[in-house]
């Protein structure tokens, strides 16, 4: 299949952000505020309309917190763009790479004091709801199960007394992840833009880092594949690095990190090397 490119869609967008990492590299942007400041410029009302259209849920996620998701997936496209495995992947895998991170964090609720520890997989539903559109083949079950799919990820959340919030439902997976699977195909490539939205807050990385459901080695097994894997990687390698634009040796640092964790887990998927 012809997977969907983001800068056909979006293409005012993609050339922001190789506009924004050409100014990093070149030493015009240097800090924050001088990065946020042009993000901001940016997102003009017609601008956000347009990436609605083709993200839904980008307004509602850009109204929190003074745009602090919306900056911080701005930050993330222009990590990805410099990410080596992104560099280095199939024009495929850099495709839906793209999706991804503009899905990943697109039902986030940020609040000032508090975590939203459900957002992948809300993030996830609007993703299997919205692929479609954007130009990815469904299977002929899609149609009559799409909602009640959608329904039953949006909502998989437990309230954690522990944290005194809600966190992720994982006893859920088997259902919306056989989900993913009746909707799309089995192993096609939505459901690993899926499943790397789904995921990318429940794999340990950091151990300071509150990964409140995390997914056990055995889930890990069952729910990710060899051609999921990868793009489940670089999701979890850029989300990180955004942070940390300005900030080489952290960059590295945490870098390190994801990269640790996951030469762990490879193993566990047949034909997976670290």
């Amino acid at each position: 299949m012809t997977i969907p490119r983001a800068e056909a869609l979006l293409p005012q967008l993609t050339r922001f952000v190789h506009l924004l990492l050409e100014e990093i590299q070149q030493g015009q942007i240097t800090d924050w505020p001088d990065f946020i400041e042009q993000v901001r410029a940016f997102y003009t009302p017609e601008r956000m309309a347009q990436i609605e259209h083709v993200v839904p849920g980008w307004d509602e996620m850009a109204s929190y917190a003074n745009q602090q998701t919306l900056i911080h997936v701005t930050s993330v496209l222009v990590a990805l763009y410099r990410l080596p495995e992104y560099q280095q992947a199939t024009s495929d895998q850099r495709a839906l790479m793209e999706w991804v991170v503009l899905f990943h964090d697109v039902a986030k609720i940020a609040q000032r004091g508090r975590h939203d520890y459900t957002h992948g997989f809300r993030s996830a539903a609007i993703a299997g709801k919205a692929l479609r559109a954007i130009g990815f083949p469904v299977t002929a079950d899609y149609a009559a199960q799409i909602d009640d799919w959608f329904a039953l990820t949006h909502s998989a959340s437990i309230h954690r007394a522990d944290l005194g919030e809600d966190a992720q439902d994982n006893t859920k997976l088997p259902q919306i992840v056989a989900g993913i699977d009746r909707l799309f195909g089995v192993d096609a490539p939505a459901g690993w833009v899926i499943k790397a939205v789904l995921f990318h807050i429940s794999v340990v990385t950091d151990p300071d880092y509150p990964t409140v459901a995390p997914l056990t080695d055995a889930e890990f097994r069952r729910y990710l594949t060899p051609s999921s894997f990868p793009i489940l990687r670089m999701m979890m390698l850029v989300d990180t690095d955004a942070w940390n634009i300005f900030d080489a040796p952290e960059s590295q640092r945490q870098r390190q990190q994801t990269l640790d964790a996951f030469e762990r887990l490879a193993p566990l998927l047949s034909g997976v090397s670290g």
